[in-house]
């Protein structure tokens, strides 16, 4: 999968740009706040439908104007173009091999694509939503009937949630049917959710793992092992049975033998919406003890992971895009990180050209000032 062309307009500080893209590295240069992260997240837009920075479409339009678009054209897949325009009228539109879609999570799959960001840091740093969004895109890019399982489950979570608020303050009689009803839909969808995230988690740790011993510094005394665990109410020794029924059978019981806990707080105390993922260096708590360096290269080893397995599982190529990736990196780290990235596209934005150490031979670059291509 290669995008070689991409033409926004009014997208964020872009009025206009049209350009052609290299198969292989293109790299976007220049101060900051010219609009080099706007593209990386222009195009990745195009991946799940909305920014990676949870902006609002509506603030995403140039200042002045009523709507944005972007439209990128890709060769060597099975997606050939995809369009989409947004105005403020908050009416979104979405064309894949010019076919207009007609919700949103259908766009799931047309474009693979992994990012980091600096706001990736916040994978180990911040709390578990973070962590569950991390995953639930990854898998929704090979598998987008999760996505659409993930939509089924938040409905029923919010309509049992709503039940069991009634039934504390008497609003609900007779609940005992309509609470097991719940229940059992919850279970059932909650299980094949848990299923694919401590699948696809438990492969990401084997090869992030491996990734990272070749990306970290090693001392002479030992080599840092990376380990990254998905943490559930339900038993580890079930998840990895990797046995939906089990799975749902579990979660069915917890709901129902803890139902007046969750009656008194009004809220479903289990189940995927809680779960969390954690890392692990060494057998310890990154968010504890681990440097900045050391996050950031973990986090690194995780994209790269991610990477793979999307190629592995796909049979595609998805693309990589960069963004202010190696501050806090040795040079001895960045070299090893780059020659990771083997036989994708990769959209890189840095400042200073000049200390990049990517061999620039093999790259394209662009210069970006004022949401333009400086020719």
């Amino acid at each position: 999968m290669f995008i070689n062309h991409i033409l926004l307009e009014n997208y964020r500080n872009y009025t206009s740009l049209d350009i052609n893209l290299s198969n292989d590295v293109n790299i976007f240069y220049g101060n900051n706040g010219q609009g080099k992260t706007n593209l990386l997240e222009a195009i990745f837009f195009t991946v799940i439908g909305k920014s990676f920075r949870g902006t609002k479409d509506i603030d995403i339009i140039l200042s002045g104007k009523e709507k944005f678009s972007i439209d990128i054209s890709v060769s060597d897949d099975i997606t050939e173009s995809v369009y989409i325009k947004y105005n403020k009228n908050k009416e979104k539109y979405i064309k894949v091999n010019s076919l207009y879609l007609r919700k949103t999570g259908q766009l799931m799959g047309s474009i693979l694509a992994v990012i980091f960001s600096p706001e990736d840091m916040q994978l180990i740093s911040e709390g578990p939503s973070v962590r569950r969004k991390f995953i639930d895109i990854a898998i929704s890019q090979i598998k987008p009937t999760y996505y659409f399982d993930l939509l089924q489950y938040n409905k029923i979570l919010l309509q049992k949630n709503t039940l069991l608020k009634n039934i504390k303050y008497g609003k609900s009689k007779n609940y005992d049917g309509m609470l097991n009803v719940w229940n059992e839909q919850l279970s059932e969808v909650g299980a094949k959710i848990i299923f694919e995230r401590s699948k696809i988690i438990n492969h990401l740790s084997l090869v992030a793992k491996e990734k990272h011993l070749k990306i970290a510094e090693k001392s002479a005394e030992r080599e840092e092992n990376l380990k990254i665990l998905y943490n559930s109410d339900i038993s580890r020794e079930i998840m990895e049975e990797y046995e939906p029924e089990k799975i749902k059978n579990e979660l069915f019981y917890l709901f129902e033998s803890k139902s007046e806990r969750e009656i008194e707080r009004e809220m479903t105390l289990y189940g995927p919406h809680r779960d969390d993922i954690d890392f692990r260096l060494d057998d310890k708590d990154m968010k504890k003890f681990s440097s900045q360096g050391q996050k950031r290269t973990a986090v690194l080893s995780l994209k790269l992971a991610e990477l793979e397995i999307l190629k592995e599982i796909t049979g595609r190529k998805p693309i990589f895009l960069l963004d202010d990736v190696f501050s806090e990196l040795d040079d001895k780290r960045q070299e090893a990180f780059l020659s990771e990235i083997i036989d994708v596209q990769t959209f890189i934005s840095c400042v200073d050209i000049d200390t990049f150490k990517y061999n620039k031979n093999n790259a394209s670059l662009f210069k970006i000032k004022n949401g333009s291509i400086v020719l």
